[in-house]
């Protein structure tokens, strides 16, 4: 049975692209929505999609700027059916507060409103899928500053983001909560013709295969992963929550099927994770590395306790979540494969 086309922004993000992938192996013909025709080619040369020689079942549409009031006014022309919207600023590089509403509130906001408007002129549309994350839904406080008693699922209220943002994350947080915020409101307002899943990962880590550098897999959950395995002290918590890149993708190619995900509803992404057993990974597998100077067991990286619990996600979809150890193992096994190369060099 031949798949309706799919459109993904983000398509040359750490999520967007390994979802292209699942797409185009699950048979979705994919419309790839790139900032450049350099991210096209990029795309385009990597080894995972080379080796399925796509051929026309993957397509490209540049889009310079997916917040502008056009952008996506060349979308509602074609015959996607699907949406999948994993477009996200990277907020690695933000540290200025007087930054966070112009380079993260409004973009997030804004490109999801510019989604839903799209596919409401699109008739063929039947679902859009929303990339968010734990964010959306867990207070910035408890995520990553409080310990907390309490246990988050996707049917956990939205909460009132906190002003002024204390770091970007906070902003991220705030953004992604109004955005879905927004989502519901259009969804009341329009009642269109498509249904809407919104997915929100935990700490998302994994091999990145737009990586040709071991520097280029230092950003988002990655780095946050990597950071005290290099052997840097990290002042900063970060969340008891993590989830492997392949079940993220996974989950957004299966949430393009409508029979058995029948309604507009949110879904929480998450295994338990154990912080400290990313040194006993390093000390099982990579000890060679450390004595090279890749890695390091004298990092730290303090957590913040975290109850999320994604049950119903993993039951609707049949699956069973990646643990920890090899969410730990595939990434630093990228890593430590890249500074092989650069060492050859």
């Amino acid at each position: 049975m031949a798949q309706g086309k799919v459109l993904i922004t983000g398509a040359s993000g750490f999520i967007g692209f390994r979802t292209l992938v699942s797409a185009l192996g699950a048979g979705y013909p994919v419309l790839a929505a790139v900032p450049s025709k350099e991210k096209a080619d990029l795309i385009r040369s990597a080894p995972s999609v080379k080796h399925m020689n796509p051929g026309p079942k993957l397509t490209f549409v540049t889009i310079p700027d997916i917040v502008a009031d056009n952008a996506l006014a060349d979308i509602v022309k074609t015959d996607i059916e699907y949406i999948i919207h994993a477009a996200s600023p990277n907020i690695d590089h933000i540290t200025a507060s007087n930054q966070f509403d112009a380079q993260i509130i409004h973009p997030v906001v804004k490109s999801t409103s510019n989604i839903l408007s799209a596919a409401l002129k699109n008739p063929h549309v039947k679902r859009v899928v929303m990339t968010s994350s734990e964010g959306a839904l867990i207070p910035y406080m408890e995520l990553y500053q409080l310990a907390s008693f309490n246990t988050f699922t996707d049917a956990s209220p939205i909460p009132t983001p906190m002003t002024p943002y204390p770091t970007a994350m906070a902003a991220l947080c705030a953004a992604q909560s109004q955005a879905l915020t927004a989502t519901n409101s259009f969804l009341a307002k329009n009642k269109p013709h498509f249904t809407v899943v919104t997915l929100m990962p935990s700490i998302t880590l994994g091999r990145n295969d737009l990586a040709s550098t071991s520097k280029d897999l230092l950003e988002g959950g990655n780095l946050q992963a990597l950071r005290h395995l290099r052997g840097d002290k990290v002042s900063s918590n970060v969340p008891s929550t993590t989830v492997h890149i392949e079940d993220v993708a996974k989950v957004h190619v299966a949430s393009l099927d409508t029979q058995k995900i029948e309604k507009t509803q949110n879904f929480m992404l998450n295994s338990d994770s154990l912080w400290y057993e990313a040194k006993d990974v390093v000390k099982k597998h990579y000890m060679d590395d450390v004595k090279k100077g890749w890695l390091s067991l004298e990092g730290e990286q303090p957590v913040n306790a975290v109850h999320l619990d994604s049950t119903r996600t993993q039951k609707v979809f049949g699956t069973k979540f990646i643990g920890f150890e090899k969410q730990i193992n595939d990434l630093v096994g990228q890593y430590v494969e890249l500074k092989a190369k650069e060492a050859k060099k």
